[in-house]
Formats: C-alpha cells, sequence, structure tokens
C-alpha cells in the first residue's frame, strides 16, 4: 500500500507541473504571472492540499488572460482535473486511492469531446440552450439503475 502512495505523490505533482506549462506556454504580462502563481501554488501543495484547488485556479486565469488556443486548455484542464483527483485522494486507504482511476478515465474522455467540439467551427448560437436539457437527460439515465423499477422510489445501493 505504501509503494502506491509513494507513486501517487510525484504523480499529482507532475500533473501540476505539466497544467502549469500548458497555461503558461508563450505567455506575457499578466498570463505570465498567474501561471508563476500556479506554479508557486503546485510546489506549496506537496504539503499542503488545499494549495492545489490555488494552483487550479490560478492556471485557469492564465488560461482566460492569454485566450490560449482550445489544444492548450484541454490539455490544462485535463491536467487540472488529474492533479487534484490525485492529490486529493493521496491519503491512507487505497479503497479511496483506487476510486481516482474511474474519475481519471472520465476526464480523459470529457476532455476528448470537448477537443473534437472546438474542433467543428459551428456558429449555432441557440446551441448552448440545449446543454440545460441534455445536462437534464444525462442526470435522468446515470441515476436511472437507483431507482425501483415500479415505485419510482430512489433507493441507495450498496454497491461503491
Amino acid at each position: 500500500m505504501t509503494n502506491i502512495l509513494r507513486r501517487a505523490h510525484p504523480l499529482s505533482t507532475a500533473f501540476g507541473l505539466v497544467m502549469v506549462a500548458a497555461a503558461g506556454f508563450q505567455t506575457a504580462g499578466p498570463a505570465l504571472i498567474f501561471a508563476m502563481l500556479a506554479a508557486g501554488a503546485v510546489l506549496t501543495g506537496i504539503p499542503v492540499r488545499v494549495a492545489a484547488t490555488v494552483a487550479v485556479l490560478s492556471a485557469a486565469a492564465a488560461i482566460v488572460v492569454s485566450e490560449a488556443p482550445p489544444m492548450l486548455a484541454a490539455v490544462a484542464g485535463l491536467c487540472a482535473a488529474c492533479y487534484l483527483v490525485l492529490r486529493y485522494t493521496e491519503g491512507g486507504s487505497t479503497r479511496v486511492l483506487g476510486a481516482s482511476a474511474p474519475a481519471l478515465v472520465a476526464a480523459l474522455g470529457f476532455t476528448f469531446v470537448g477537443v473534437l467540439a472546438a474542433s467543428f467551427p459551428f456558429e449555432l448560437p441557440w446551441l448552448p440552450l440545449l446543454a440545460p436539457l441534455a445536462v437534464l437527460g444525462i442526470y435522468v439515465l446515470a441515476t436511472r439503475p437507483f431507482y425501483q423499477a415500479a415505485e419510482g422510489k430512489l433507493e441507495i445501493s450498496s454497491r461503491s
């Protein structure tokens, strides 16, 4: 178990540094300041987990200020998700550490879909209006296995 924990700690720091590198790639001015703040927060996040959140927020601010291309933003976002999941699941329990694998796979899938969507130059101003309906549909499909078939009551499963 301690071997897994020793591997997760440097991996989370590596994801944090790649996030900072992607967010700070070819930046200047305020974006560079945000990227440097994010790098400092990643290094501070090694002993203090709360600094990891500050690092991700600073990297996001650097991306917004620098108007980064979608691919760099996707790489930074994927690394930020992996960094936070690994950073906050480092602990004494292997059950918690093992739960991070599906989260990382989901982050990779959403990044792929986001990059794919950004690569097509659609100019549909009404498309964002469909997002809440799509989220509701996904929520209903995701929670459907937890409902009892006849009564429509929510049943919390013991499976984790």
